[in-house]
């Protein structure tokens, strides 16, 4: 191998590095959203769980509704790996119908069918519990949304962040 080859074969294997760290870049920008939606699995599995347990058919059905959901969602997630779009409608619907099934959940706990919804709630401990619990829940599907609603309009740190390393590798 002459300079010449040598030389060329560094270019390539710098430009190879630099569109896969552009690549992994693009991928981070839904990190956070990535690991919310996947509390939401975790915690629809575990209501899953318990509803079986207790043996209550409408929590397992729902339970096992949004569980499926949300594993759709991080599927759609995971595609970010090789597609640049920038929405991810699937998890947009998905984070509105959990906040909906969550307001739904907490007012279901205020009303005297919580002992069908959530057996297990015997005291007032668990019932703050419960709705602080819900509660958080709306909250991160919010932020979700609202980091959603950033990279859309790409106005997330990371898209600052790629655009600058685009500059300096040319």
């Amino acid at each position: 191998m002459n300079k010449e080859e040598v030389q060329r074969q560094k270019a390539e294997v710098a430009k190879t590095k630099q569109r896969e760290s552009i690549k992994y870049m693009y991928f981070s920008r839904y990190l956070m959203i990535r690991y919310i939606v996947s509390i939401f699995l975790f915690s629809n599995l575990m209501w899953f769980i318990i509803s079986s347990y207790y043996g209550f058919r409408i929590g397992i059905l729902v339970a096992l509704i949004m569980g499926i959901y949300a594993a759709v969602a991080s599927f759609e997630q995971l595609s970010k790996m090789h597609n640049r779009k920038r929405d991810i409608p699937v998890t947009r619907v998905y984070l509105y119908v959990q906040m909906a099934v969550n307001i739904l959940l907490i007012i279901s706990l205020i009303t005297p069918i919580k002992k069908l919804v959530f057996p297990f709630v015997i005291n007032n401990d668990i019932l703050y519990f419960m709705i602080g619990f819900l509660l958080i829940g709306i909250a991160l599907a919010i932020l979700c949304e609202f980091r959603i609603r950033q990279i859309i309009h790409n106005k997330d740190r990371y898209h600052r962040v790629i655009e600058t390393f685009k500059k300096h590798q040319q």
